[in-house]
């Protein structure tokens, strides 16, 4: 009988059948042999320094020495899985805290002992290493290492400048640190009250639920609420950001990039047009999203709408209830067109207690996948039995199969796929499972219902990651051109840009123009468009599906068996898709755009 939650309950996890429990012996039998493993990597991280000094001297010890670290970066993984997933069962136990301090420590002491290996092999003539690399004991294993090292050779410095840059790493990321303490530890929200003459204090977790509400009072009143204390704080925040940009120009600089996002996009060689394709083709094509406010607008019967009128479900009434057990129906259906072999993958995963499912005490919150090499991937859930967890769950499996099967085909130096490409298989699972329930739904309201959250997810994941990129790119250009950031400039670029994309149906207001102030992501260097360059591959690949494309599937089967194996705009090509034009975005928009008009025309 399937586990059924009751609202607002937090169970114990002992009333969890295990099915719906991670099985964490698959990883190991107990802690006593988690205790054997961390001794066996202390003594291969004190073997390290055996290899330093003698890597030139054959191609038998240099591949000794990349097997030996293989095998602890397996064995590190491991058991800082083991220990951390753990401890996010239930954070409450001291044990499995400290576990997890001592498996992160280990970790980074493993890099540490085997950090002699680049230098040294950035020291010989690239003919040099890759005669070394064909004579390997075994071939295809670090060949593409080998190859992204001589790549990266220019930008690499001198031994001194590297053990300078290296020590630095701990001032770098003062300004992460301080907005990170300032946003999570000390800013505090006020309280709202609502319909019922109830007092809400706000948080960022009530913040996003309150974003959903069907009345416009509310959602005003918890934005007014939620952004006060980042407009008491401006000054503060404008610094943060100002010094984490001037932190990315050093870096970028010190290694001889021409810019900022030279830098950022050098680790995975994508092409620069790459970014700026993504960026220019959106904004010439905004018309959809300007057509949905407008749509937005009028559905909910505004004089105007505001940013926080652009998050809530436009037909709330048509959410329903969906127990878990019929959620992995539904997602087992709907991946169908992918083949046998992903589906029987997919069955094992649920059947083998690969997925941790329900909100318990103690709990960590969120969905992740996990892979690692050494076994299955582990999924995290906290399923409350919307139809929103479904999709993060069909999400969460998306992320797993791709990590299982990159695992299974690759060696382990290069099984390791990009952020550039770790959405695709997420959000395209996403996109099944949508056209999978449309085809079942014969209510009207219902179709609604899913088209509307479908253009949301759309919106949040492909059009805002652009404008955030685009918002990115500007501040940088700046300061390298020589100028300064303020938080006045900066509240003055994120407004021209929120009008750009979202059109002259968007009314601004004095809150929301600061919400550059309060994005995390801004002090990870050009990260964010990589959410919007995979959900655009992955559009993209559904498209050729809706096509009828039917070679489509062994391509896409075959990408996500390629793990870090190429560069993964050349990945990206085994399914046809190439994110150095402008293809893939305007599939994206175009289907957008379609879905709109689907729900426009369902409206009336």
């Amino acid at each position: 009988m399937e586990t059924k939650i009751l609202d607002n309950e937090i169970i114990s996890r002992d009333k969890i059948d295990d099915k719906h429990k991670w099985k964490l012996t698959d990883i190991y039998e107990s802690d006593e042999k988690w205790e054997e493993d961390f001794k066996t990597a202390r003594k291969i991280i004190d073997s390290a320094k055996e290899f330093s000094g003698k890597l030139s001297g054959s191609a038998d010890t240099l591949f000794d020495c990349l097997t030996l670290r293989t095998g602890l970066n397996e064995k590190t993984a491991s058991l800082y899985q083991y220990a951390r997933l753990n401890k996010d069962i239930d954070n409450r136990i001291s044990k499995n805290q400290a576990m997890s301090d001592r498996a992160a420590t280990l970790s980074a002491e493993a890099g540490a002992a085997f950090a002699f290996v680049e230098p040294e092999l950035l020291v010989l003539a690239d003919k040099t290493l890759l005669q070394m690399s064909s004579e390997f004991k075994e071939q295809n294993i670090y060949d593409f290492l080998i190859k992204e090292l001589i790549r990266s050779r220019k930008h690499i410095r001198s031994e001194e400048v590297e053990e300078l840059l290296a020590a630095s790493a701990t001032v770098a990321r003062g300004a992460e640190n301080i907005f990170s303490i300032l946003d999570d530890a000390d800013l505090t929200y006020p309280d709202i009250t609502d319909e019922n003459g109830k007092k809400i204090t706000i948080t960022k977790q009530r913040y996003m639920k309150l974003m959903e509400s069907s009345n416009p009072t509310i959602r005003k009143d918890a934005n007014d609420a939620f952004y006060t204390p980042y407009k008491g704080h401006l000054n503060t925040l404008g610094a943060s950001l100002a010094s984490s940009i001037n932190n990315d120009i050093f870096y970028s600089r010190a290694r001889k990039f021409d810019t900022c996002l030279h830098s950022a996009l050098d680790g995975d060689s994508i092409p620069l047009n790459v970014y700026h394709s993504l960026l220019d083709t959106t904004e010439v094509n905004l018309d959809g999203l300007h057509k949905y406010m407008k749509l937005r607008k009028r559905i909910l019967k505004l004089d105007k709408l505001h940013m926080y009128d652009v998050i809530c479900p436009l037909f709330p009434e048509r959410d329903y209830e969906v127990l878990y057990d019929q959620a992995v129906k539904e997602i087992q259906q709907a991946v169908r067109p992918l083949g046998d072999e992903y589906g029987d993958v997919l069955k094992e995963a649920f059947g083998s207690r690969w997925v941790d499912v329900y909100e318990t005490e103690g709990k960590s919150g969120g969905a992740f996948s996990w892979g690692n090499y050494s076994t299955h991937p582990f999924v995290m859930m906290n399923y409350n039995e919307t139809v929103d967890n479904m999709f993060t769950l069909a999400h969460e499996m998306g992320h797993a199969l791709h990590s299982y099967l990159s695992n299974k085909t690759q060696p382990q130096p290069k099984s390791q796929y990009s952020i550039f490409v770790a959405e695709v298989a997420s959000t395209l699972n996403e996109g099944l499972l949508l056209e999978h329930l449309l085809q079942k739904a014969e209510d009207k309201m219902d179709k609604l219902y899913l088209l509307n959250r479908h253009i949301d997810n759309t919106v949040g994941t492909f059009f805002n990651q652009i404008l955030y990129a685009r918002f990115e790119l500007i501040i940088h250009d700046k300061v390298e051109k020589g100028g300064a950031l303020s938080p006045d400039l900066m509240t003055e670029i994120w407004s021209d840009l929120t009008k750009k994309y979202y059109g002259p149906a968007l009314s601004l207001d004095d809150h929301s123009v600061l919400k550059w102030s309060r994005i995390p992501h801004f002090y990870y260097t050009f990260y964010v468009y990589q959410y919007a360059t995979s959900y655009a591959a992955s559009q993209a690949i559904l498209t050729k599906f809706s096509q009828g494309e039917t070679v489509i599937i062994a391509k896409y089967l075959n990408l996500l068996s390629s793990g870090g194996s190429n560069y993964p705009i050349e990945l990206l090509k085994k399914c046809d898709v190439d994110m150095a034009s402008p293809a893939p975005v305007e599939a994206t928009i175009a289907l957008f755009n379609k879905q709109v008009d689907e729900m426009a025309d369902l409206a009336d």
